[in-house]
């Protein structure tokens, strides 16, 4: 046992040994790459590798690499590894009784004596064995090293590490592998990266810079790299897969490479290397909702009047009610129809609208259906509302053509099945052969269209007897030859604009046509303001829209002058609307070029309301048989509600007179307020807004029947305002003519001014009407009440305050200053306008008072305008003043101006995406 255990002990310093020179025999075959690589760690950690160049980092690790490679392989030739027996010999050599070697060998005498000393020897050596220590090799080392490197080289390396902290494996991973590319001028590479988010957006391109972490963008945009390269680089995008591609050359001699970003993407470069990188974050697009705010209903003129509402993250593109039967026909289970629903804006994010849609030519008008609406945004995502019961109002046709007309058209709108195929017959392909399946299309027709063909020769059987209107009857018979010669359900449905059309004029007279006419051009005007068309479009379509509600008033005066109205109507601005263009007067020409400014401006939202409103008017407008003493419309000034022939009250009477003549004075301070913003702009005043008449004989006009009162009075009414008025009235009453007349003489009333005023000098002319108005009505210059004062109706501050405006807008003027002189006239303008409607509401308070009528304060003429001698000011309908919408057109050019200025790529796109928009 003691023997074993000594054993041991001997084998421990044995592998001790063999390890020291082991080790020694690695540090002299590998000391100089041991010190190779320390040297390399160290200036790796303290960050030499990234405060050299690019290309001299790539250098000096590849200096690293290859010394290295030459050292290792020098090493290798130069091991000599030490055998166990070599590791005895050294560690045996301590002892002269050579213990390791003695031990191995055997008595050769075997006799007792003999082996008593030889278990002597034994323990001898055993006890030597002890004495025996591993070599050092101290002096060895010392000849290799004798500067303690191998000691201060590992111990700088941890030092530095230390000090480097979590920077030290970066360091080290870059001083490992360098821009390589470096050495080929990839360094020098310029990565140019631009994302275009979707159209649907609305945003603008986002520039990548370089070094940008996390940039958002919404899904599906698109990114787009170019740079110059001596060969193609490729595009790397890692996501939830990785995918690459490559740069594609541009005849310019660039790359170029473009990608969709679907999902939070890590975007790359790579040639010789990573060039440039970027982290890409997709925001998802969400589908849009919609929904029903009231649920539909049926409102004026048959009509589906519902409120809806809609939202979505990037706008909606579009808004349709879809329509299905509630109980649909079985050869068509699925059938839907949509019908665009119009947007207050383009691509609004959220909102929300009350319109009305005329669906009274549907296929479907009368009959029970589901309705529910459907938001699309850009990217083609949909939304739906929760789904409505309703019935689809029709409308009522009592003329028996046009119901005739209304139930063939239905019968084959309605039916869903095609035309079945024509058999084929080779005989009908010989020479002289008759093709009979060709020649009876009607007998492969479905149905219903069967039915309409044959309720069409029903009535027009012997039709040229018995119709009256031979057009009817040549249209059905039209409409029967189109059925007969269809050969296809599309070709079968050409006969619903002929029959439609064929209806209304039987049913509503010719002016149907002129109203069809209106209502496409404001549908093509309202398209082209809410898709954003060009200016050249939007401004053709506002054209042909302000012909179209021109064309429509003079067909309604016909019909109406048909139907027994004695003379035209005449408007407050003294004009005759003998059907033509300018009935309704200026206030309606006042409509269209605020129409026309707010199109051209850009103000799409108040332009189509403006449009809505303009297109209602006209669609509601009705004549009324006159008297027969050509006063035109009962309930206009100079008229009792009562009896035509019974004069006012002086009370009454007296406003309607100041009501006239405050108009007169509104109408020309408006007309001075626009040559003052046209002089401001460097153009010349218009010569428009001088009255028709100026230079013409004093108190008669030109457009102006004899015995017409300038200012638009009709003759009647000037006869009870003038005639009517007895020698004790209140002073005031029976001024609209003898007092109109003598300021038309004196070349100083509304509509007779000299065409040589200046604009101070006009401002000035105004400003003595007010203070003569108020002279007449009981009021001193400066807004004093007088002894007969119109207590109440009359604001006497009022026209101080209009006076005040006009006095500081005509020192404006004299001092050359437009824009102040605009200011105040503008000021002036409300307040005449508010002094206007004032008095307005006091006269429809006096005669509801007298005649106890409630509807007589809301009398209108026929283009909504109040019937009460008041004049519009335009509050029915929200029309911006000259001066808003010229300060618009100056913003315009502006933008306009910028733009073509600018030389910043990014300031060009967001000015181009404000004008696109504008």
């Amino acid at each position: 046992m003691a023997d074993a255990d000594g054993m041991k002990a001997v084998n421990a310093r044995v592998s001790a040994t063999w390890r020291n020179l082991t080790l020694l025999a690695l540090g002299q075959a590998f000391w100089p790459l041991f010190v190779f690589v320390c040297l390399f760690l160290s200036a790796a950690l303290v960050g030499l590798f990234d405060r050299v160049e690019p290309a001299i980092g790539a250098v000096m690790t590849l200096v690293v690499f290859v010394g290295s490679a030459i050292l290792l392989f020098r090493g290798l030739r130069r091991y000599r590894p030490p055998t166990r027996a070599e590791a005895s010999e050294r560690l045996d050599r301590q002892s002269d009784l050579r213990p390791l070697t003695s031990l191995a060998d055997r008595p050769a005498d075997p006799t007792r004596g003999a082996q008593r000393l030889w278990a002597s020897h034994r323990a001898r050596l055993m006890a030597e064995l002890k004495n025996l220590r591993p070599p050092s090799l101290s002096a060895a080392w010392k000849a290799l090293d004798p500067f303690l490197l191998r000691a201060i080289l590992p111990l700088a390396v941890v030092a530095f590490a230390v000090l480097a902290s979590s920077q030290a494996p970066g360091r080290v991973l870059r001083a490992l592998s360098p821009d390589y590319g470096a050495l080929v001028g990839a360094d020098d590479m310029v990565v140019e990266a631009w994302i275009t988010p979707p159209e649907h957006t609305g945003r603008a391109p986002i520039f990548l810079k370089p070094g940008l972490e996390g940039v958002r963008v919404p899904k599906g945009s698109e990114v787009t790299l170019r740079t110059e390269a001596p060969s193609a680089p490729r595009l790397v995008l890692k996501g939830k897969k990785r995918h690459s591609q490559a740069f594609v050359a541009t005849p310019d001699g660039a790359y170029e490479a473009k990608a969709k970003v679907m999902e939070d993407t890590r975007l790359s470069v790579d040639w010789w290397g990573e060039r440039a990188a970027w982290k890409l974050l997709a925001s998802p697009d969400d589908p849009p909702t919609a929904r029903f705010v009231a649920i539909p209903s049926i409102g004026t003129q048959d009509r589906i009047e519902f409120t809806w509402g809609a939202t979505d993250d990037y706008g909606v593109k579009t808004l349709e009610l879809a329509i299905s039967l509630r109980e649909p026909n079985p050869a068509a289970p699925a059938a839907e129809d949509r019908v665009s629903v119009p947007l207050p804006g383009v691509t609004p994010t959220e909102g929300a609208d009350t319109v009305q849609l005329d669906l009274t030519r549907h296929r479907w008008a009368g009959l029970p259906v589901n309705v529910r609406l459907i938001a699309t945004d850009g990217a083609g995502q949909e939304g739906t509302s929760e789904t409505v019961p309703f019935i689809l109002p029709e409308k009522l046709f009592l003329e028996p053509v046009a119901r005739v007309a209304q139930e063939v058209r239905v019968t084959v709108l309605r039916e869903p099945r095609e035309y079945a195929e024509q058999p084929t017959n080779e005989q009908a392909l010989q020479q002289d052969a008759l093709n009979t399946n060709a020649a009876n299309r009607l007998a492969t027709a479905p149905p219903d269209v069967q039915k309409a063909a044959l309720m069409l020769d029903a009535v027009t059987l012997h039709g040229e007897r018995y119709m009256p209107d031979i057009a009817a009857f040549l249209t059905f018979r039209t409409a029967e030859g189109i059925l007969r010669a269809a050969g296809s359900k599309a070709e079968a449905d050409a006969i619903d604009p002929l029959l439609w059309a064929l209806a209304l004029k039987s049913e509503y007279g010719s002016s149907a046509d002129a109203l069809r006419r209106l209502e496409a051009a404001r549908r093509a005007l309202e398209q082209a303001l809410r898709d954003g068309a060009s200016e050249e479009e939007i401004k053709r379509r506002m054209e042909a829209f302000r012909d179209a509600a021109n064309n429509y008033l003079a067909a309604k005066m016909a019909e109406a002058m048909a139907n027994g109205l004695d003379a035209p109507p005449s408007n407050e601005d003294g004009q005759a609307a003998a059907g033509g263009p300018n009935l309704g007067g200026q206030d309606f020409e006042d409509m269209l070029q605020a129409l026309q400014d707010l199109t051209e401006t850009g103000a799409t939202d108040q332009a189509r309301q403006l449009l809505s409103d303009i297109t209602n008017m006209l669609q509601n407008l009705e004549f009324q048989k006159g008297s027969g003493s050509g006063k035109g419309m009962p309930g206009m000034p100079g008229q009792n509600a009562d009896n035509e022939d019974e004069p006012l009250p002086p009370e009454e009477q007296e406003l309607t007179d100041a009501m006239k003549r405050l108009s007169d004075i509104l109408r020309e301070q408006r007309e001075l307020n626009d040559d003052t913003l046209a002089q401001e702009r460097g153009e010349r005043p218009s010569q428009g807004s001088e009255q028709p008449g100026e230079g013409a004989e004093p108190g008669e006009q030109a457009g102006t029947q004899p015995g017409q009162q300038p200012g638009g009075a009709e003759p009647g009414g000037d006869q009870q305002a003038g005639n009517g008025s007895q020698p004790g009235d209140t002073p005031g009453a029976g001024a609209g003519e003898g007092d109109q007349a003598d300021t038309d003489q004196a070349g100083t009333g509304p509509g007779s001014r000299p065409s040589n005023e200046t604009l101070a000098e006009r401002q000035a002319r105004l400003g003595e009407l007010v203070e003569k108005f108020a002279r007449e009505q009981g009021l001193g210059e400066t807004g004093v009440p007088g002894e007969n004062a119109l207590e109440g109706h009359v604001d006497s501050d009022a026209l101080a305050d209009i006076r005040d405006a006009q006095r500081r807008a005509q020192g404006a003027l004299e001092q050359g200053n437009e824009r102040a002189a605009a200011r105040e006239q503008e000021r002036a303008t409300q307040l005449l306008s508010d002094q206007s409607s004032s008095l307005a509401s006091t006269l429809d308070a006096m005669r509801e008072a007298r005649t106890g009528d409630r509807s007589a304060g809301d009398s209108t003429d026929p283009l909504g305008r109040n019937a009460n001698g008041g004049g519009n000011n335009g509050d029915n309908v929200n029309i911006p003043d000259a001066g808003e919408r010229q300060r618009a057109k100056d913003i315009l050019d502006e933008l306009r101006r910028r733009y073509n200025d600018a030389d910043d790529e990014e300031e060009r796109e967001y000015l181009r995406r404000l004008l696109e928009r504008f």
